[in-house]
C-alpha cells in the first residue's frame, strides 16, 4: 500500500493544560482530501496544527510521508506544507505577486522561475496575472484574497495542503464559486489535503473522506455518502444542517 500522506496514531494532545484530543487514529491517503468536521472545541484545529509541528502531541505519533513529525526539521516540514487559513494572512506591504513568491524565494529559486511560477498559479486560481500581479491585498475582494492565499500555499509545490476554515468568512455565492475553483485545482494537482470546517455541507462537496470529531474523539471517518448514512446521533445532528440547507434551496 502507498505510504499515507499523514498518519495519526493514537494521538492525544492538550492546550493550556486542557485535554483536547483523545487517542485519535486517522490516515490521510496521498492525493485525497480529508475534511475534519465537528462542533467548535471538538479538536479540529488542534489536530491540524500537529501536522506541521505548530504543536506536538502529548502521546501517540503523527507521521508525514512516513516520518514522525518529531524527526522532521520544523522549517523543512513547513516549507513542504501549504497552509491556508480563514483570514488568508496576506502581507499587506507586499503585492499579490510578492506574497505568492515568498516560499519560492526562501527556497532560492532563480528569479525567472519565481516569476513564471507566480503567473502560473495566479492563472490556475482564476486571477489574471496581468491584472492582479501588482495589486495590493487591500485592493482585493474577500474571494480574491482567498484565491491569492491558495496560490501562495501552492507556490513551493508542496505535496500537502492544510486548510483551516478557508471559506468560512465568505458570502454563500463567493463560497460556492471557490468550492468549484478548489475542486478544479485539486483535479489538476491531486494534492493531499486536510480541510478543517464546521460546515458538513462543505465537507460533503469537497472531501473524499470526512472525519468527524466530537469532544476530542474521532467518532466517524468514511466517504461522504457513508457518513451521511451514519446512525450515530452525534453525526446525524451535524448532518441535519445539510438537510436544512438542501430544503432551503
Amino acid at each position: 500500500m502507498p505510504t499515507p500522506a499523514v498518519q495519526f496514531a493514537e494521538v492525544s494532545a492538550s492546550r493550556g493544560g486542557r485535554a483536547v484530543l483523545h487517542h485519535v487514529s486517522l490516515s490521510v491517503p496521498s492525493g485525497q482530501t480529508v475534511a475534519l468536521v465537528g462542533r467548535s472545541g471538538s479538536g479540529k484545529t488542534t489536530l491540524l496544527r500537529l501536522v506541521n509541528r505548530l504543536l506536538d502531541p502529548d502521546a501517540g505519533d503523527v507521521a508525514v510521508a512516513g516520518t514522525s513529525t518529531r524527526a522532521w526539521d520544523p522549517i523543512a516540514l513547513r516549507r513542504r506544507t501549504g497552509y491556508v487559513i480563514q483570514d488568508v494572512g496576506l502581507f499587506p506591504h507586499l503585492t499579490v505577486a510578492d506574497n505568492v513568491a515568498i516560499v519560492p524565494r526562501l527556497l532560492a529559486w532563480p528569479a525567472d522561475r519565481v516569476t513564471s511560477r507566480v503567473d502560473e498559479l495566479l492563472a490556475l486560481v482564476g486571477l489574471e496575472p496581468a491584472v492582479f500581479r501588482g495589486r495590493w491585498p487591500d485592493e482585493l475582494s474577500g474571494g480574491q484574497r482567498q484565491r491569492a492565499g491558495l496560490a501562495r500555499a501552492l507556490a513551493g509545490d508542496p505535496p500537502l495542503l492544510l486548510m483551516d476554515e478557508p471559506f468560512g468568512a465568505l458570502d454563500p455565492i463567493t463560497r460556492a464559486e471557490l468550492h468549484a475553483e478548489f475542486l478544479r485545482v485539486q483535479r489538476t494537482l491531486h494534492r493531499s489535503v486536510i480541510l478543517v470546517t464546521h460546515d458538513m455541507a462543505e465537507a460533503c462537496v469537497l472531501a473524499d473522506q470526512i472525519a468527524v470529531l466530537h469532544e476530542g474523539e474521532l467518532i466517524a471517518c468514511d466517504t461522504p455518502e457513508r457518513v451521511k448514512a451514519s446512525d450515530d446521533l452525534r453525526v446525524r445532528a451535524l448532518m441535519g444542517v445539510v438537510r436544512l440547507k438542501a430544503d432551503a434551496t
